[in-house]
């Protein structure tokens, strides 16, 4: 009895973690999207302008373009074509349920697992994939979490098969989770500050001492000298120091980035700073150190009480002011649907809509090495786009209507709308 009861959970859970949709096939015919307005993102706005694609790179972008006969021809006036959007950071296809143990495949256990790849444990049939698609969001880096060291993000297609048709950059950053030197003193905390802070500074060093063994490591491989004792954690690390691979490091608090940036500059490694929440109290040496950032979440609480309640909204306004490279995102997995709302809020507190548009398409794209693929309206480029009723940093009350990876037309629905659908029709059919 009890192994029906558990095989009929797992066949549950798997019918909740497998969404309907099919993955577009390949393009066969040259597109062409007529007379909307082209943001290009790279090259500025085009109106009444024309973005014709085959085999899934752009071949043409201009108002005067010639189309060829073959060609399947998309009505756009009045519509917005925009590159495909960009999150930055998340957990998409690791997590399905948080509340079901089974569906999460974010973390490994341990301090150490670089060697982890998030490309390996994505799951493509997740329900909520999807969901933030039919947002506009086409491209995401998945990361691991957990631990110290959690292992290597990956740059994923929302669309596609496997895992090795869907990966963009499979080997995208190695990501690190610096340890915190906040202390807290609420009831429930039992240790004392001073406690708190010793096992911070332990922390900080056992990172310090694998990184450290790491580089030797990398220094013996480079000289062929590590083959006989091959350890599959620094081999995975091994890019990091011949700077092939950057390291996202999650860092909030201003301590924390201040400690984040040292360490990234002791080893030489190339950083992304990650959430950095008190970027706006260190930007000269956010600055000067030359890493880029990606905003946690402009859609949160003030980290101290007696901060303004506009500070994360107004901080990626302050980064573009600064001068300081960044991108924008959002917590967890399902909530990148949000990531055009959390543009447009920062562009209602000082962020330029330019700026903003750039931070969800071509600067997360330039973070991790593949903006010569995606991220902005070029030829050459592959032809992942979405065309939308509106403004997509307003996204209240614009709509995406078209999606392209690579060419290939990107179903929208999702459970949700799907359910909307069914309830709508109660209120079409004939009363009994």
């Amino acid at each position: 009895m009890q192994n029906v009861i558990v095989g009929l959970l797992l066949v549950t859970v798997a019918s909740v973690a497998m969404h309907l949709e099919t993955p577009g096939e390949p393009q066969q015919k040259p597109i062409a999207l007529v007379g909307g307005r082209v943001y290009t993102v790279s090259s500025g706005i085009i109106e009444r302008g024309t973005v014709l694609f085959d085999r899934g790179k752009i071949v043409a972008v201009g108002s005067d373009v010639p189309i060829p006969a073959d060609a399947v021809r998309i009505d756009c006036q009045g519509k917005n074509i925009y590159p495909g959007l960009f999150a930055p950071h998340t957990t998409i296809g690791l997590i399905e349920i948080e509340a079901v143990r089974a569906t999460r495949d974010a973390a490994e256990v341990g301090s150490f697992n670089p060697n982890v790849r998030a490309d390996v444990a994505y799951n493509p049939d997740s329900e909520v994939i999807p969901t933030v698609r039919s947002n506009g969001v086409l491209l995401a880096v998945v990361a691991p979490e957990g631990g110290l060291v959690s292992g290597i993000a990956s740059v994923m297609q929302l669309d596609g098969w496997t895992r090795e048709d869907i990966a963009l950059r499979p080997r995208a950053a190695v990501v690190v989770n610096f340890p915190t030197l906040a202390t807290y003193r609420a009831p429930w905390v039992r240790r004392s500050p001073q406690e708190q802070r010793r096992d911070a500074e332990r922390q900080i060093e056992s990172l310090y001492d694998f990184f450290r063994a790491a580089q030797m490591y990398a220094r013996a491989a480079a000289a062929g000298l590590a083959d006989a004792k091959r350890d599959i954690r620094f081999e995975a690390l091994r890019p990091v120091f011949d700077g092939t691979m950057p390291v996202m490091i999650r860092c909030w608090e201003y301590k924390q980035i201040l400690r984040a940036i040292e360490f990234a500059k002791h080893f030489g490694i190339r950083a992304i700073l990650v959430g950095c929440s008190d970027a706006w109290r260190c930007l000269d040496e956010i600055k000067q150190s030359g890493f880029p950032v990606i905003v946690g979440r402009v859609h949160s609480l003030p980290m101290r009480d007696e901060e303004g309640y506009d500070t994360p909204y107004r901080l990626p306004a302050i980064l573009d002011s600064a001068g300081i490279p960044f991108a924008l995102s959002d917590a967890g997995f399902w909530q990148q649907r949000n990531l055009p709302f959390q543009a447009g809020t920062a562009v209602g507190f000082g962020l330029h809509n330019d700026a903003a548009l750039r931070a969800i398409t071509l600067t997360p794209a330039e973070i991790f090495g593949v903006a010569d693929r995606v991220g902005s309206i070029e030829v050459g480029k592959d032809a992942t786009l979405i065309v939308t009723s509106g403004d997509v940093l307003d996204a209240m009350t614009s709509r995406v209507e078209l999606a392209f990876i690579q060419g290939r037309p990107v179903s929208l629905e999702s459970k949700q709308s799907r359910l909307a659908e069914k309830y709508r029709t109660r209120y079409r059919q004939p009363k009994q």
